[in-house]
Order: structure tokens, then C-alpha cells, then sequence
């Protein structure tokens, strides 16, 4: 276990040798919503703690039979929600797990982490509690961690089971919650039906929600933020014409048409590009795609870029990436670009023109993707000595999606919305480039001009700030 897989709020903790206490919370969290909150942190209060650590599930045992929302949307929502609680933080330690997802593995690995100073506390139902020993390895769990057994308003502790389980090895402590009734379930049934869901789930959750209709949301009967959510940004510019001046419902590709203006920001579109990639690429490279794709978003609020352009181009930054070097070299040909692009890279690195390769094809295939948004993904591999902030904001995304795992990237992530856009890109690019010379890998003949020009760039900002 890293840093990375215990958040980088907590990935400290108990280094002064001082006694201190983490709570766990567990779940599919499908989604997340107050009462998770709630529940979070009344425990925090009442029992003193240090911290809570929400791990959603990756693929749990006991809802194999139920269709989860993907779980880079349910570890995106996570984040989201606890995003402005320093006490609070994720785990993606299950999600990225291969295989089942058992409490045995991640209180184990989380114990092995953590000095023993630190006393972890999982959380969970009362009803959950009554499981608990069937539960894998319950006495590795029992080892591991303190049980808070969470009972609601008027609910009576279960002592023939709390003498099983303390006959087991458990050690329990009882919590007493106001009585919120809420589930995620209800929630579900709330999307579905268009019915809303606001101050049950936190805003930026909700947000979310919408923009990626989870759930079949999506402009939902009667409230208001649903409905512009899930708006079609594009209907405004219906009349907009391609590049080669034809309209573009004339040209948009396999029977989509862009009679709504920029179709291609439309959830629509962006769902059938997920399926096409999905047969595209392959598993690994598939979760890497959604992870930028979500961080493009994150940084895209966090910086008042375009959401939309932001979270197109990180699903499509990786088009070409499953073509080998031979396949690059015979897609630059069939492109008719050999002029256009490094011939260094052609001839010892084809790898890295995956970026030229894909923004070409696309504008090609759907002339109704936005010019910034193939300009992004054109400039993702090896920047550009001219970046938007859209370009730095993919740039980025693709550096610090959660499935990355570098030794200094949880520090880059923990600079987001604390520092300048500029400064973020800055320091990610000369992380890159530090990283590819460690490796003993070739540079790009422009990645050294580039950083010249990013690192002047970067001074005569500092001093005129100075």
C-alpha cells in the first residue's frame, strides 16, 4: 500500500508516534449522499477522530447481482463530496484492486500501513453487523480494527450479538445517529423518475450526477439545477457549419448529426465514443482513458475551463494509443501527414505522435468536434510552446489520473485549486520530463525547447508577482 492508496490527506498520519484514531467507511456509495456524510461525521465527533477514509467498493461480493454505476464515477463522486472536508478523504485502494472486494484485504493492507499508534475504526450498520461473521476472515478483520456498530434513533443495541462477537475477538463500540432516512437505492429510484434529488446528495455530487446522467438522470421534473445540468450546451449554436463550410448535419459521421450545433459536447455523443473505445482499447488502457477523462473535469472546474471540452478531450486523447509503432507509422501514411509531423519521432519515437494521429482522425471522422478540443488532444503527448488553458488542463488530467502511480504525483494532486494553472501545468511538465530522463528514455528533440520556453515563462511570472 502507497501514499496514493490511502489519500494524501492521511498518508501521514501517526508519524509523531502521537495516539491517533482513522475511521473507514465502506460501500458501493451509488451513490454517495448526506447520510454517508452524516454518518461520517457524527463518528468524527463523538468518538474523536483524526480522520475518516471513505473506500468505495470496487466490485463487491454481495451486489454481484446488481448493475453498479461504473466505478470511476463512484470514486469521482467520492472525491467530490468530501472535497471541502480536510477531515475527510478517499481510498481508491478497491477500486484499483484487481478481482472481489473483501474488508479482510483492504483493513489488513491499511494496518500493515499504519504505525500501531494509529487505531483504525471501521464503521458499519447495525444491520450490516449482523453479518459480520460471515464475513472473509472475520478474525483478520477482528485484528485489524476497531468496529463502530452505527444504530439509529431508537434502535436498541443487539446484545446476544454483541456477545458473538465479542466472543470472536471483536472489539465494539456503539455510535447513536440522528435519524436521517435516506439510501442510495432511493436515490437511484429518484433519478429514474425525474424526481429530485437536490440536498440529498451534496452539490457538487449532484452536479455530477446530471452531467453524466447516472442513474437515467437528466433533466429532472422540477428542479432546477437537473435541468441545466443536462441541458445540451449546443443547441445554442445549431447552425453552426464545419470546417469545409458545409452545415455540419451534413457531415457529422455514422448517422449522428449535429443539427444541435456542437453535438459532440452532448452526453450522446460522448457515450458512444465510450463504447467505440471500449472495443478499441484494452482493459487497462480503457480505465486510464475514464480517469482522465473525470480528472479533466475536476481540474476544468477548478479552473473555469470549459467541462464539457474539457471531459471530451480527456476521453479522446488515447484514440490511436493501442496502435503499435509500425501501426502509428502506417496511420500517419494513411492520414496523409508525413509533412506535418516530427520526422525524429517518425523514424525512433512513434509512439508519441498518437496525439497527432488521433486529433487528425477525429476532426476528420466528426468535423463537429470543437478545434479546441482536437488542438488539446493533438498536444497532449508532447505539449506545444503555445498552450490554452484547455490544453493544460488535458495535459495535466492525463499526468495525474488516479490510476497513475508515481512517486510525486499524490503532491502534484494535493496543488490543485491552491496554485495557478500555469503553475500546476509548469511543474507536471518538468515532473514529465525528469520522470522520461530517470527512465533513461529519449526526450523529444522539442521537449527541451519547450521546457526553456515554459520554464521563462514561468520566471518572469514569479517575478512580476514578486
Amino acid at each position: 500500500m502507497t501514499p496514493h492508496d490511502v489519500g494524501e490527506r492521511f498518508a501521514h498520519l501517526g508519524a509523531d508516534g502521537a495516539p491517533c484514531r482513522l475511521g473507514i467507511i465502506g460501500g458501493t456509495f451509488d451513490p454517495i449522499h448526506i447520510g454517508h456524510l452524516l454518518c461520517a461525521e457524527e463518528a468524527r465527533a463523538a468518538l474523536s477522530l483524526d480522520g475518516v477514509l471513505f473506500v468505495p467498493a470496487g466490485v463487491p461480493v454481495f451486489k454481484k447481482d446488481r448493475e453498479l454505476a461504473p466505478s470511476a464515477h463512484r470514486l469521482a463522486m467520492c472525491r467530490l463530496a468530501v472535497a471541502d472536508n480536510p477531515a475527510f478523504d478517499v481510498s481508491p485502494v478497491e477500486i484499483e484492486r484487481k478481482g472481489d472486494s473483501f474488508t479482510k484485504d483492504t483493513l489488513r493492507e491499511l494496518r500493515e500501513y499504519f504505525p500501531e499508534n494509529v487505531e483504525l475504526c471501521f464503521l458499519m450498520g447495525s444491520d450490516t453487523a449482523g453479518t459480520l461473521l460471515r464475513w472473509r476472515e472475520p478474525q483478520t478483520i477482528a485484528r485489524c480494527a476497531t468496529i463502530v456498530i452505527v444504530d439509529r434513533l431508537g434502535e436498541q443495541a443487539d446484545a446476544a450479538l454483541d456477545g458473538q462477537l465479542h466472543d470472536a475477538g471483536f472489539h465494539l463500540i456503539h455510535l447513536r445517529l440522528p435519524d436521517v432516512e435516506v439510501s442510495s437505492s432511493e436515490l437511484r429510484r429518484r433519478c429514474r423518475e425525474g424526481v429530485s434529488v437536490r440536498y440529498l446528495v451534496p452539490e457538487a455530487v449532484l452536479t455530477y450526477i446530471m452531467e453524466h446522467r447516472l442513474y437515467g438522470a437528466g433533466g429532472a421534473k422540477g428542479d432546477a439545477a437537473a435541468e441545466t445540468a443536462g441541458e445540451n450546451t449546443a443547441a445554442k449554436l445549431a447552425a453552426k457549419p464545419a470546417a469545409d463550410g458545409k452545415p455540419a448535419a451534413e457531415t457529422a459521421a455514422d448517422g449522428e448529426t449535429a443539427a444541435d450545433g456542437e453535438e459532440a459536447l452532448s452526453d450522446e455523443f460522448f457515450e458512444r465514443r465510450l463504447k467505440d473505445l471500449r472495443k478499441r482499447v484494452g482493459k487497462k488502457r480503457f480505465a486510464h482513458i475514464l480517469g482522465v477523462a473525470d480528472e479533466a473535469q475536476l481540474l476544468a472546474r477548478a479552473y473555469g475551463v470549459d467541462v464539457r471540452k474539457a471531459r471530451l478531450a480527456g476521453l479522446l486523447h488515447d484514440w490511436d494509443k493501442g496502435l503499435d509503432d509500425e501501426g502509428i507509422r502506417a496511420r500517419v501514411r494513411d492520414l496523409g501527414i508525413e509533412g506535418d509531423v516530427s520526422p525524429w519521432a517518425l523514424d525512433v519515437a512513434p509512439s508519441v505522435l498518437h496525439g497527432e494521429t488521433a486529433a487528425c482522425a477525429l476532426s476528420r471522422e466528426w468535423p463537429q468536434i470543437p478545434p479546441d478540443v482536437i488542438d488539446a488532444i493533438r498536444k497532449h503527448t508532447v505539449a506545444d510552446e503555445e498552450m490554452t488553458d484547455l490544453d493544460k488542463v488535458v495535459y495535466i488530467a492525463d499526468a495525474l489520473e488516479p490510476n497513475r502511480q508515481f512517486d510525486r504525483l499524490d503532491e502534484l494532486h494535493d496543488m490543485v485549486g491552491k496554485v495557478s494553472l500555469d503553475e500546476l501545468f509548469f511543474e507536471t511538465y518538468k515532473y514529465w520530463v525528469q520522470l522520461i530522463i530517470e527512465r533513461g528514455r529519449l526526450l523529444h528533440p522539442d521537449t527541451i525547447t519547450r521546457y526553456n520556453a515554459f520554464a521563462t515563462q514561468h520566471a518572469s511570472k514569479k517575478g512580476a508577482s514578486a
